[in-house]
């Protein structure tokens, strides 16, 4: 059955109101974080930079993506928490499995460690480490995997692998858990890019070993019928830093990721679980930001209208325990 997983929103700027920034920000953060736990959301994602720029010239900081984990860790209960995704070559593999095992500590199982290669090469500068070249950044990430597996032993989280191209296919096949892939994939995009997947595990891993779960990253936004759906397109416009949809259509927009009336969203939760799709990470207008109050909760109802509802009831704290 499909699960949902919220991008959480944690860079300044990246909420309904603009001007939450810096501490209130991360508080921001934490409260969303209790709303989607409450709304029966499965999981949250935290996104692991320094700052990103989006466009306008601005960069928008952000808590430590595993400060922040330890933090809502600490401040929900049910539901799953991960990165996406910790880009390896920014952070040293045994500091990175000592914070894991930290965050871990607090969220029992309740913890996915998402690994990337890295692609922002301005944040590595920025950072004082270098930035290598793509077969040494994969090199990199199956390393931290090793090492986070051989450090936490049996009680290591299950390792995810964010990426599209052939080299961190290959190594998702023979080394992760799970698989994402974001933003925004069509379906015929990533179906070509499972079927590659599943055939590359197939060939790598052992004798009845299981392929990994795969995800995606899309694009979600809710609106009741046609007419509020289009309210609520010309509200995100205005909103979105940079004005990256202001040459966009309505028509074209919509077509993304998740973004629909509550029939067409469950039409096309369908269509993915039909093409193997085991979680989808929700990004509420744009990836880890939020521009409209009651999305989460909006989601949360039109999909749990469905029979079969991809948002089941979170399991209790002595489940988790």
């Amino acid at each position: 059955m499909i699960t949902l997983g919220l991008a959480l929103p944690h860079y300044d700027g990246f909420f309904p109101d603009p001007s939450i920034t810096g501490p209130a920000r991360t508080r921001a953060a934490l409260a969303y974080a209790q709303r989607a736990e409450a709304a029966g959301f499965h999981q949250l994602w935290v996104s692991d930079h320094l700052w990103l720029d989006p466009g306008d010239g601005r960069r928008r900081h952000t808590p430590d993506c595993w400060a922040l984990l330890a933090a809502l860790a600490a401040s929900t209960h049910t539901i799953r928490l991960g990165s996406l995704v910790t880009p390896v070559p920014l952070r040293v593999p045994a500091l990175l499995a000592h914070q894991v095992a930290t965050v871990s500590d607090v969220a029992g199982p309740r913890l996915d460690v998402g690994l990337g290669a890295g692609w922002h090469a301005t944040e590595f500068a920025d950072a004082k480490r270098p930035f290598p070249p793509a077969a040494a950044r994969l090199a990199a990430v199956e390393e931290a995997a090793s090492t986070l597996r051989t450090r936490l032993g049996p009680s290591a989280p299950p390792l995810w692998i964010g990426g599209k191209r052939s080299g961190i296919l290959a190594l998702t096949a023979r080394v992760a858990d799970g698989w994402n892939m974001a933003w925004d994939p069509t379906p015929e995009t990533f179906s070509q890019r499972h079927k590659t997947l599943l055939a590359t595990a197939e060939r790598h891993r052992t004798p009845g070993g299981l392929p990994p779960r795969s995800s995606v990253g899309l694009t979600t936004v809710l609106g009741a019928d046609e007419e509020d759906l289009r309210r609520r397109w010309l509200r995100l416009r205005r909103w979105v830093p940079a004005g990256h949809l202001d040459t966009i259509s309505f028509e074209h927009w919509r077509r993304r990721g998740l973004i629909g009336t509550p029939e067409q969203i469950r039409a096309r939760l369908a269509t993915w679980e039909q093409l193997g799709v085991d979680h989808i990470v929700c990004a509420l207008g744009i990836p880890f930001g939020l521009f409209d109050d009651d999305q989460i909760e909006l989601l949360a109802a039109a999909v749990q209208q469905s029979d079969r509802s991809p948002l089941p009831q979170a399991p209790s704290e002595e489940e988790v325990e």
